[in-house]
C-alpha cells in the first residue's frame, strides 16, 4: 500500500471511529461536549475493533512493535470533526430532519443516524472534504451497518443538504 492508499485508509478508519463514537454517546445520552477530551478513552476501548475496520479496508497486518493507534487511523481528522460537531451540533439535526420525509433523527434507526450527522458534518463545516467523497464513504459505511436499502435514504438526504448549501 502506498502512502496516498494509507492516507485513505486512515481516514476511513476514522470515519467509522467517529461514527461508532457518535452512536455511543448518542445511545448514553452524553451530549456532545467534551468530545474530543473523552475520544481517547473511546478509542482504547475499541483497539480490537480499529484493527479488524483497519484490516477491511485493506490495511497491512500490524507488528507489535507499530503503535495501532498512529498506524491505523487519522488523529488530526478525528479532532477536526469533533470540534466541528462540537460547535454545530445544535444546528445538524434540524438539517438532517429537514430532509428526512416523513422520519426524524428521534425515530431513524441510530446507526442511520449516526452516518447522517458524520456526514453533515464533514459536508457543512469541513470544507476540505470533498462533498462526493464523503457521499460516496458514507454510503459505503450504510451499506456495511444500516439495513439493506438504507444507503439509499441516506444518500438522498444529503443529496439534499448539499444543493442547500
Amino acid at each position: 500500500m502506498n502512502r496516498a492508499e494509507n492516507l485513505i485508509n486512515q481516514r476511513r478508519v476514522s470515519r467509522e471511529i467517529f461514527m461508532k463514537y457518535i452512536y455511543q454517546r448518542a445511545m448514553l445520552n452524553q451530549g456532545w461536549s467534551n468530545m474530543y477530551e473523552n475520544l481517547t478513552d473511546f478509542v482504547d476501548q475499541m483497539e480490537d475493533d480499529i484493527i479488524e475496520i483497519h484490516k477491511h479496508y485493506g490495511g497491512r497486518d500490524l507488528d507489535q512493535i507499530d503503535s495501532y493507534k498512529e498506524i491505523t487511523f487519522d488523529s488530526s481528522y478525528l479532532m477536526d470533526i469533533c470540534q466541528s460537531f462540537e460547535a454545530h451540533s445544535d444546528e445538524i439535526d434540524p438539517l438532517i430532519n429537514k430532509y428526512a420525509r416523513n422520519w426524524t433523527v428521534d425515530t431513524m434507526p441510530s446507526v442511520d443516524v449516526a452516518i447522517l450527522r458524520l456526514a453533515t458534518t464533514e459536508i457543512k463545516y469541513m470544507i476540505a472534504i470533498p462533498e462526493k467523497v464523503t457521499c460516496n464513504e458514507v454510503v459505503n459505511m450504510a451499506k456495511r451497518y444500516c439495513e439493506d436499502d438504507a444507503y439509499k435514504y441516506i444518500n438522498g438526504i444529503l443529496g439534499s443538504i448539499i444543493e442547500d448549501k
